[in-house]
């Protein structure tokens, strides 16, 4: 038992290392140590996943949204527009996946009417903050938060319904929040001049963190 609880945990504590690594290079922007990290970090969430041991719709779907999630990893190292659209839709797929993984567990229904009002009303304040800053990607952006939104009113409806869900349900919650959180940060930086490594350090942060957490979920649910 202790074995396999450490052979589960060598992968994300490497992926600290990984990580530090990562933001070594990302503070001096030195594009060779990115492109050596960046995907080395994302493939061990991956690698988590895969030796939990994946079985169901739910698990399968959330091992497809860690991968489509590394995509977008990789598309983000380049700055130039076409990459950060390819990375959009990557992410954006992602959410998907996960959107439906927690579908398989809860309705959005299940959560009150007032939590869902929030978490749209906080959504919508973040698009006015950035709407002036968007041009050209208006469209994307608005698809993108539409989507991460349903994604992290899937994942809450997933812990009001697993009352007996044990750790899974604070996983999928905390796990999904982080993720939306992270993509604030993306968003600044893309979008907001001067956002600086401070804003990438803990965009990325929040971002491996909400990744490994859903990795975790996958057969944990009841």
């Amino acid at each position: 038992m202790i074995a396999s609880r450490l052979d589960e945990l060598l992968p994300a504590l490497a992926a600290v290392s990984l990580a530090v690594l990562l933001f070594h290079g990302e503070r001096r922007r030195n594009l060779r140590s990115i492109w050596m990290f960046k995907p080395l970090t994302s493939a061990l969430f991956v690698l988590v996943a895969l030796g939990r041991g994946p079985t169901g719709h739910y698990d399968w779907l959330v091992v497809a949204g860690l991968v489509l999630s590394m995509a977008g990893d990789v598309s983000l190292i380049r700055r130039e527009r076409a990459w950060f659209l390819a990375g959009l839709v990557a992410f954006l797929l992602g959410h998907i996946a996960y959107m439906v993984a927690f579908g398989t567990r809860s309705g959005l229904l299940t959560l009150p009417p007032a939590a869902l009002v929030t978490l749209a009303a906080i959504s919508v304040a973040l698009f006015l903050y950035f709407r002036p800053h968007l041009g050209r990607m208006l469209w994307p952006v608005v698809a993108y938060i539409v989507v991460i939104t349903l994604m992290l009113m899937g994942a809450w409806a997933v812990f009001a319904a697993q009352a007996d869900g044990g750790s899974a349900r604070w996983l999928i919650a905390a796990g999904a929040t982080l993720f939306y959180l992270s993509d604030i940060t993306v968003a600044r930086d893309r979008f907001l001049p001067g956002a600086g490594f401070a804003n990438r350090a803990i965009g990325l942060t929040l971002y491996y963190t909400a990744q490994f957490l859903l990795a975790f979920s996958i057969g944990s649910l009841t």
